[in-house]
Order: structure tokens, then sequence, then C-alpha cells
């Protein structure tokens, strides 16, 4: 009988030793998975910020060649062809019943002014 505790003793620490390594294992695995991810998504960064910096020049290239076909506009002779046109304003003439300017702050009357102004 001490054998057969014996045997099921040693059964139950076979499993848990199997188990602690499996649960390592697995560990391990999960670990290089992470690892993995990380260095593809810092390979993938660096190539997305490299055909960034690639369509930057391309644009800047392209607005530059853009502006050279342009050289009316260049001088100022003749609007861009990319500009967006001015807004028209109907109304520029201040409102005649506008008593006191808006665009800027009336000064404060001193009390000399008020004292002169009551009858």
């Amino acid at each position: 009988m001490a054998d057969r505790t014996y045997s099921k003793e040693a059964i139950q620490r076979v499993q848990l030793g199997l188990s602690g390594l499996a649960g390592v294992v697995l560990l391990i695995g999960l670990a290089n998975v992470i690892v993995e991810n990380v260095r593809k998504d810092d390979s993938v960064l660096e190539v997305n910020a490299e055909a960034s910096a690639n369509a930057a020049e391309a644009v800047t290239a392209a607005r530059a060649e853009e502006q050279r076909s342009e050289p009316l506009a260049e001088l100022g002779v003749a609007p861009s062809s990319d500009a967006d046109p001015a807004p028209v304003v109907a109304d520029l003439q201040p409102d005649p019943n506008l008593r006191e300017r808006m665009d800027r702050p009336q000064p404060p009357e001193s009390a000399q002014n008020r004292q002169d102004s009551t009858p």
C-alpha cells in the first residue's frame, strides 16, 4: 500500500511538473508572438514613413512643376488656375443709421465734458 501512495504522489508530481513546463512554453511562445508583431509594426512604420516622405517630395515637385507652367501667374499678371475666385461683397457702404463707430471703442468721457454738457 505504501508503494501505491508513493506511485500516486509520483504521478501527481510528474503531472504538476509537465503542466508547469507546458505553461512556461506557452508564455515563451506568447512573448515571441508579441515581439514579432512589434518588429513587423516597426518595419511597417518605417516603410510608411519612407512612403509618406516620398509622397511629400512628389507633391512638392508636382506643385513646383505646376507653378513653372504658369509664368503669368508667377509674375502676378494673371490669377493662378488653382486659386479660388475672390468672394464678391455686394454692399461695402456703412450703415447710415449707425451713430457710433464699431471698429474701435469709444474713449471714455472726461468729468469736465460731462459737466459742460449739462444745463
